[in-house]
């Protein structure tokens, strides 16, 4: 095996597309895969291409509107072959590419939806509402264990029950009080 053999194309993420091509000679492949619509720009290393957007195509697609862009002179098209892959598989490594190389056809498709920022803003709202309450009725049973405690109510006996004790104090008195009228 030769290990100077360098795979024609260019290189996006893992995945390794065609060669660039400009778009008005490109044929699509009879095989599902991922396009890529690519300009000229020197800024960009190693090849001179910036992606402009990627976009997932299946079976018997209609890539030849591709082909009718207006100043589709200037433009380059690369393909990903993924044959015998499933639309899911497609559809995760474009939105892979999107979000690492955030195309300028594509720049909002990376990033969440102004719909799915406020469903979540409002989900958090909930949760911390929740919380609060929460909290406050924990507060609420620490502070009862801290008020002084009530008596309980008392209820009446059924049935006899013996007289209260007056005290021994009482009791000494009336013993002493019996005991002088004696002598």
């Amino acid at each position: 095996m030769n290990r100077y053999l360098v795979v024609a194309g260019i290189r996006f993420n893992d995945y390794v597309f065609s060669e660039p091509r400009p778009l008005v000679e490109w044929a699509p492949p009879k095989c599902a895969g991922i396009c890529t619509i690519l300009v000229r720009d020197p800024n960009w290393a190693p090849k001179a291409f910036q992606a402009l957007c990627f976009w997932e195509f299946g079976n018997n697609s209609d890539l030849l509107r591709l082909t009718r862009m207006p100043n589709g002179e200037a433009l380059f098209v690369s393909a990903l072959d993924m044959p015998f892959s499933p639309s899911a598989q497609r559809s995760e490594a474009r939105n892979q590419l999107v979000w690492a190389y955030n195309p300028v056809w594509q720049a909002s498709a990376g990033s969440p939806g102004h719909g799915e920022l406020a469903h979540k803003l409002n989900e958090l709202e909930r949760k911390h509402e929740e919380q609060t309450t929460h909290l406050r009725l924990l507060l609420a049973s620490v502070s009862r264990l801290f008020e002084p405690p009530t008596e309980p109510k008392r209820y009446r006996t059924i049935g006899f029950s013996p007289p209260p004790a007056a005290g021994l104090e009482n009791e000494a008195y009336t013993s002493r009080k019996f005991a002088d009228t004696r002598a």
